[in-house]
């Protein structure tokens, strides 16, 4: 029954993740032929200074949160209300720094005000994260991509409202703070109805969660750097127009990026567990998730980089040519993060976050550097091949440190069959790459997984493992 409950929880969250990404590609699309090219690039920048203060307002807290609650005999009321607004209040003192922070950069008073303006928003959001520890906890990630979905077509539904009224800049910027309310007004009533939420201050269990929370502040903002300097750097030497070329390609990445993090958040209370008591179950574990992202990321990567052009006609209109070849270039970034991302979530569940934090800043000193000696002169390209190199660093790191922690990584020999299955994806997805975006999407999708079933490089019996691992039952 429970493994039941598992697969049907799994299976809601990717639907719902997925409409969400395709809510917000069109809602990119909305904005990029509403707004000049100039104007997509101040709005982005607002979405750069949001995801640079989110992490400076996140504490590490969500880790730990997921950590502690899922340990044995756990005061999960005391643990999430002392959290929960420990966030709130400290978010908000962060959040209120940010529209400070812009005077800083030269930009407009139109941009300096929409940053203020979607602060809101994102404030939200990042208070929404703690509460999803609970969801997390209980294997139900479906409420956490039912309220994502929800805040974005919200979000969608008011900038189609605004663009029929021909609404200026800052209205755009608003609709963050809109679908981002609605997304934590759904979370939270969903919360509510599992366990109590109220305010607690109870000061000595807040500098207890801080001392353990610290190491992983700190590498969240070390990673967070080398995941924005980027855009931010290129704002300063280069104008609006080159800040959106590149953020519209990144953006792409961001709408990826989003089932390695969930399915490495559904693993982490399973990995925090096993990492404890059950080593075998550990290493199974860990399997499981590699085999999950190998066969998902290495298509992902083949058929985004041969789709390139027509992925960034189909968001931009014919507007953003610069921008197909630097998402061709972070197809491989992406690649790298979803390993990656697994690989700290394991360090976390190790309890080694000070080694997460030690591979963070080699990351963001080497990531700096770099951006501050190429963007000058190559703006975009110069960005997007940085990313690329930053982050097969710091996964190769990882991946090091966790063999020298437990003297094990997962096999990837699955890998070879399903790098077979990808190069003729993508070969048929290229020869027929001028028809309808979405038949290549469904048509490579088909021609991989029935080459993969083909060549055997998944079976039933990994599938069964993959959406309802045994451990869970336990």
């Amino acid at each position: 029954m429970l493994a039941r409950k598992i697969a049907l929880n799994t299976i809601i969250s990717s639907v719902a993740r997925v409409l969400g990404t395709f809510i917000s590609l069109a809602t990119i699309g909305f904005i990029t032929r509403y707004l000049d090219r100039a104007g997509w690039g101040e709005y982005s920048i607002i979405s750069v200074f949001g995801g640079i203060f989110a992490v400076l307002a996140d504490l590490g807290l969500y880790q730990v949160l997921v950590r502690e609650i899922s340990r044995e005999g756990a005061d999960e009321n005391r643990i999430i209300n002392n959290i929960f607004s420990l966030r709130l209040f400290g978010g908000l003192l962060i959040f209120a720094f940010a529209p400070l922070a812009s005077l800083l950069f030269p930009y407009s008073s139109q941009l300096r005000w929409g940053i203020l303006i979607g602060m809101i928003g994102f404030w939200l959001l990042n208070d929404i994260q703690v509460l999803v520890g609970v969801f997390q906890k209980r294997l139900r990630i479906d409420k956490i991509a039912i309220g994502e979905l929800l805040g974005k077509l919200v979000q969608l539904g008011f900038i189609y409202l605004f663009i029929v009224l021909k609404f200026d800049f800052l209205w755009i910027a608003a609709t963050i703070s809109f679908g981002a309310f609605a997304n934590f007004a759904f979370v939270l009533f969903s919360v509510k109805k599992i366990m109590p939420i109220k305010l607690e201050f109870d000061w000595p269990f807040w500098l207890e969660i801080w001392r353990k929370s610290y190491f992983l502040a700190i590498s969240n903002i070390l990673v967070t750097i080398y995941f924005s300097a980027n855009a931010l750097i290129i704002s300063i030497f280069h104008p609006p127009d080159d800040v959106g070329i590149f953020r519209l390609s990144y953006k792409v990445l961001e709408s990826l990026i989003f089932f390695p993090a969930m399915f490495a958040g559904l693993a982490m209370p399973l990995l925090s567990r096993a990492a404890h008591n059950d080593w075998p179950n550990f290493k199974k574990i860990f399997q499981i998730a590699n085999n999950v992202l190998i066969i998902t990321g290495i298509p992902l990567v083949l058929g985004g980089i041969v789709l390139s052009p027509r992925i960034i006609e189909l968001l931009g209109g014919p507007n953003f040519p610069e921008s197909m070849p630097v998402l061709a270039i972070l197809m491989i970034a992406v690649g790298f993060i979803f390993f990656g991302t697994l690989f700290s979530y394991v360090l976390i569940a190790l309890d080694k976050s000070r080694s997460l934090m030690i591979i963070s800043s080699i990351g963001v000193i080497l990531n700096l550097v770099l951006n501050f000696l190429f963007i000058p002169r190559y703006s975009y390209d110069g960005a997007a091949a940085i990313t690329v190199l930053t982050e097969g660093l710091v996964t190769m790191l990882m991946a090091v440190s966790i063999f020298k922690i437990i003297g094990y990584l997962p096999s990837f020999k699955a890998g070879v069959k399903v790098l077979f299955a990808s190069l003729i994806m993508a070969a048929a997805i290229w020869e027929f790459r001028e028809q309808n975006v979405l038949i290549l999407l469904i048509g490579g999708s088909l021609i991989y997984f029935c080459l993969l079933f083909l060549l055997k490089g998944i079976s039933t019996r990994e599938i069964k493992e993959i959406l309802a691992p045994k451990e869970a039952q336990n």
